[in-house]
Protein backbone atom coordinates (compact mmCIF):
# COMPACT_ATOMS: atom_id res chain seq x y z
CA UNK A 1 0.00 0.00 0.00
CA UNK A 2 1.52 3.32 -1.08
CA UNK A 3 1.27 6.18 1.42
CA UNK A 4 2.15 9.86 1.17
CA UNK A 5 2.65 12.17 4.16
CA UNK A 6 2.12 15.93 4.47
CA UNK A 7 3.53 17.97 7.38
CA UNK A 8 0.74 19.40 9.53
CA UNK A 9 0.38 23.09 10.22
CA UNK A 10 0.20 24.09 13.90
CA UNK A 11 -3.62 24.05 13.91
CA UNK A 12 -4.60 22.39 10.64
CA UNK A 13 -4.05 19.45 8.35
CA UNK A 14 -3.14 20.09 4.71
CA UNK A 15 -2.52 18.11 1.53
CA UNK A 16 -0.70 19.06 -1.67
CA UNK A 17 -2.70 18.37 -4.81
CA UNK A 18 -1.59 18.94 -8.38
CA UNK A 19 -4.27 20.13 -10.82
CA UNK A 20 -4.06 19.73 -14.59
CA UNK A 21 -5.04 22.75 -16.64
CA UNK A 22 -6.97 22.08 -19.86
CA UNK A 23 -3.92 23.22 -21.89
CA UNK A 24 -1.69 20.57 -20.31
CA UNK A 25 0.29 22.53 -17.73
CA UNK A 26 -0.17 21.95 -14.00
CA UNK A 27 -0.73 23.93 -10.81
CA UNK A 28 0.08 22.59 -7.35
CA UNK A 29 -2.06 23.76 -4.47
CA UNK A 30 -1.86 23.35 -0.72
CA UNK A 31 -5.37 22.64 0.56
CA UNK A 32 -6.88 22.49 4.04
CA UNK A 33 -8.35 19.12 5.03
CA UNK A 34 -11.95 19.54 6.24
CA UNK A 35 -13.65 16.18 6.79
CA UNK A 36 -16.80 18.06 7.83
CA UNK A 37 -17.08 19.51 4.30
CA UNK A 38 -19.58 17.13 2.68
CA UNK A 39 -21.78 17.14 -0.39
CA UNK A 40 -21.17 16.57 -4.08
CA UNK A 41 -18.01 18.69 -4.32
CA UNK A 42 -14.49 17.48 -3.44
CA UNK A 43 -12.79 20.89 -3.37
CA UNK A 44 -13.39 24.54 -2.58
CA UNK A 45 -11.06 26.67 -4.70
CA UNK A 46 -10.61 30.41 -5.15
CA UNK A 47 -11.83 32.30 -8.19
CA UNK A 48 -8.30 32.37 -9.61
CA UNK A 49 -8.58 28.58 -10.00
CA UNK A 50 -11.06 29.11 -12.84
CA UNK A 51 -8.16 28.25 -15.18
CA UNK A 52 -8.47 24.65 -13.99
CA UNK A 53 -12.06 24.16 -15.17
CA UNK A 54 -12.67 21.26 -17.54
CA UNK A 55 -16.42 21.90 -17.74
CA UNK A 56 -19.00 23.95 -15.88
CA UNK A 57 -21.68 22.42 -13.68
CA UNK A 58 -24.90 24.04 -12.50
CA UNK A 59 -24.41 26.16 -9.36
CA UNK A 60 -25.39 24.61 -6.05
CA UNK A 61 -26.64 25.90 -2.73
CA UNK A 62 -23.92 25.71 -0.06
CA UNK A 63 -24.44 25.69 3.69
CA UNK A 64 -21.74 25.96 6.32
CA UNK A 65 -18.54 27.97 5.98
CA UNK A 66 -19.65 28.99 2.47
CA UNK A 67 -23.25 30.00 2.04
CA UNK A 68 -25.52 30.70 -0.89
CA UNK A 69 -25.32 29.66 -4.53
CA UNK A 70 -21.82 28.55 -5.52
CA UNK A 71 -20.36 27.97 -8.98
CA UNK A 72 -19.01 24.48 -9.65
CA UNK A 73 -16.81 22.86 -12.25
CA UNK A 74 -15.09 19.60 -13.13
CA UNK A 75 -11.33 19.75 -12.40
CA UNK A 76 -8.64 17.11 -12.92
CA UNK A 77 -6.29 16.47 -10.02
CA UNK A 78 -3.49 14.08 -9.27
CA UNK A 79 -1.09 12.91 -6.61
CA UNK A 80 1.75 11.27 -8.49
CA UNK A 81 3.22 9.40 -5.50
CA UNK A 82 -0.04 7.44 -5.25
CA UNK A 83 -0.61 7.04 -9.03
CA UNK A 84 -3.85 8.91 -8.36
CA UNK A 85 -5.58 10.97 -11.06
CA UNK A 86 -9.28 11.82 -11.18
CA UNK A 87 -11.65 14.42 -12.60
CA UNK A 88 -13.74 15.63 -9.66
CA UNK A 89 -16.17 18.42 -8.76
CA UNK A 90 -14.96 21.69 -7.25
CA UNK A 91 -16.70 24.78 -5.97
CA UNK A 92 -14.87 27.73 -7.53
CA UNK A 93 -15.61 31.14 -6.07
CA UNK A 94 -14.95 33.74 -3.41
CA UNK A 95 -13.28 31.99 -0.45
CA UNK A 96 -12.24 35.13 1.46
CA UNK A 97 -14.72 34.29 4.26
CA UNK A 98 -12.97 30.98 5.03
CA UNK A 99 -10.04 32.39 7.09
CA UNK A 100 -7.57 29.88 5.65
CA UNK A 101 -4.02 29.69 7.07
CA UNK A 102 -1.29 31.52 5.16
CA UNK A 103 -0.18 29.62 2.06
CA UNK A 104 -3.36 27.51 1.91
CA UNK A 105 -5.37 28.02 -1.28
CA UNK A 106 -8.61 26.13 -0.65
CA UNK A 107 -10.10 23.03 0.93
CA UNK A 108 -10.58 19.32 0.33
CA UNK A 109 -13.61 17.61 1.78
CA UNK A 110 -14.86 14.17 2.73
CA UNK A 111 -15.79 13.23 -0.85
CA UNK A 112 -12.13 13.75 -1.86
CA UNK A 113 -10.76 11.86 1.16
CA UNK A 114 -12.98 8.87 0.35
CA UNK A 115 -11.05 8.41 -2.91
CA UNK A 116 -8.31 6.80 -0.79
CA UNK A 117 -8.09 3.49 1.08
CA UNK A 118 -6.90 5.19 4.28
CA UNK A 119 -6.39 8.76 5.42
CA UNK A 120 -5.82 10.58 8.67
CA UNK A 121 -3.43 12.37 10.97
CA UNK A 122 -0.73 10.71 13.01
CA UNK A 123 1.75 11.91 15.59
CA UNK A 124 5.40 11.85 14.53
CA UNK A 125 7.43 11.28 17.68
CA UNK A 126 7.68 14.42 19.76
CA UNK A 127 8.00 16.65 16.70
CA UNK A 128 4.33 17.08 15.86
CA UNK A 129 1.78 15.69 13.45
CA UNK A 130 1.43 14.75 9.81
CA UNK A 131 -1.51 13.95 7.57
CA UNK A 132 -1.42 10.91 5.31
CA UNK A 133 -3.25 9.53 2.30
CA UNK A 134 -2.88 5.87 1.28
CA UNK A 135 -4.10 4.09 -1.83
CA UNK A 136 -6.42 1.11 -1.54
CA UNK A 137 -3.94 -1.50 -2.81
CA UNK A 138 -2.90 -4.22 -0.36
Amino acid sequence: MATIHFPSLPDAEVVEVEFLKPGGSTRSMRLLVDSGFVGQSCFVLAEDAAELRRAELPPTQAMGALQGMQNRAWVTCRILALSFQRTLIAIVGDISSLSLPAGVEGMVGLRFLRQFGRWGAEQVGDSGWQFFLADGDK
